[in-house]
């Protein structure tokens, strides 16, 4: 990168005798002007520091805006700012432009068609002057995922189900390989589908099938009364913690760890310990749509809580259990449930190798 920036600084200096670094750029009122050391203004091409956009200050001493022809080579100048777009493919009235790494422009055929790119991302334009929208596209052998605005998709992203890795640079999905983001290894393979990292998302297994259709038809009774189409996964998640909070007392032991089972008895009498209280609420959240983790308190094994995915994909802790010291543990994230655990005997003391990261 610096050898690149050190050739276009004397690409520029050279071409237009320009000094980089020696000014300070300021606005008057009227427009943007720039200062050299000495106080005097700065005429022609100005680089604002290392790694920064280049300027054009004409003869009245503002920064150019828009289109400028310079010794038969055509520069863009952005209107918003007045800084050099470089190293972009994009279209401009209706015209496609490719602009070099030293800012020369180059207008191309009207049905250009490739990558292109703004200041805001990558996208792909079709020779009809369309764009490759909301949907996953395979180009020279590479699978991209564009979003709805027809920008490609970085990094990580859950997909049906599925979590993979888009590159950060150039958005290609990354497959027979590992890639560690947020501390956690992931493993993709052949179809760039990584394998699930963490402690299994909660599922009703075969033998639970039949109490499951009661259990779900009792969770769907007291869903139609609190959660409508209308609220979002939070504002379901929120109206189903105090539902459990105001409607369940704390006494009792599960007689099982089967989930379903438990799940069945505490709508039935309203009452029971931790266990309850998580088989409870991820009946309710599932019937919604939210995805629920067991959490298990790593010191004892003697508290349970759920972990849920809302629709912004990110993960948050759910414990309507209640507690003497108090709290509201509804969507928390990692470090408001260690804060408070650190401060109540590290009663949420749990193995974040096992689990995905909240915000």
């Amino acid at each position: 990168m610096k050898v690149r920036f050190s050739f276009l600084l004397f690409v520029f200096s050279c071409l237009f005798g320009i000094s980089s670094f020696a000014g300070t750029i300021y606005s008057d009122g009227t427009g943007t002007r720039c200062r050299d050391d000495n106080g005097s203004d700065i005429h022609g091409w100005y680089h604002d520091g290392e790694g920064g956009p280049w300027y054009y200050f004409d003869e009245d001493g503002y920064a150019h805006h828009g289109w400028l022809n310079l010794s038969g080579k055509e520069y863009y100048l952005r209107p918003e700012d007045g800084t050099m777009r470089a190293d972009q493919t994009i279209s401009i009235n209706g015209g496609v432009w490719q602009f070099s790494q030293n800012g020369e422009a180059v207008l191309l055929s009207n049905t250009y068609t490739g990558w292109m790119q703004d200041d805001t991302g990558r996208y792909y334009r079709l020779s009809n002057g369309s764009y490759i929208t909301n949907k996953w596209e395979q180009i020279d052998g590479e699978w991209y995922l564009f979003d709805e605005a027809g920008y490609i998709k970085t990094g990580l992203v859950v997909v049906d189900g599925n979590t993979y890795y888009l590159d950060e640079v150039s958005g290609a999905m990354v497959h027979d390989a590992q890639r560690t983001v947020g501390g956690v290894t992931y493993t993709f393979d052949s179809s760039g589908a990584a394998a699930w990292p963490y402690k299994p998302i909660t599922q009703v297994a075969p033998e639970q099938q039949e109490m499951w259709q009661t259990v779900s038809a009792m969770a769907d009774t007291i869903l139609a009364g609190i959660v409508n189409d209308s609220m979002t996964d939070r504002q379901k998640a929120e109206a189903i913690y105090a539902w459990v909070r105001g409607n369940f007392t704390y006494s009792g032991h599960a007689a099982t760890r089967d989930w379903v089972q438990e799940a069945y008895n505490g709508f039935r009498r309203r009452h029971g310990d931790c266990f309850i209280y998580y088989s409870v609420s991820a009946a309710l959240l599932m019937r919604c749509g939210i995805p629920c983790i067991e959490m298990l308190r790593y010191t004892d094994n003697g508290h349970y809580w759920n972990l849920v995915q809302l629709s912004d994909g990110n993960w948050y802790h759910f414990d309507a259990t209640p507690r003497r010291a108090g709290g509201y543990f509804c969507l928390w994230t990692d470090a408001q449930m260690q804060n408070y655990s650190a401060k109540h005997g590290n009663c949420f003391a749990f193995d974040r190798s096992l689990y995905p990261r909240t915000p």
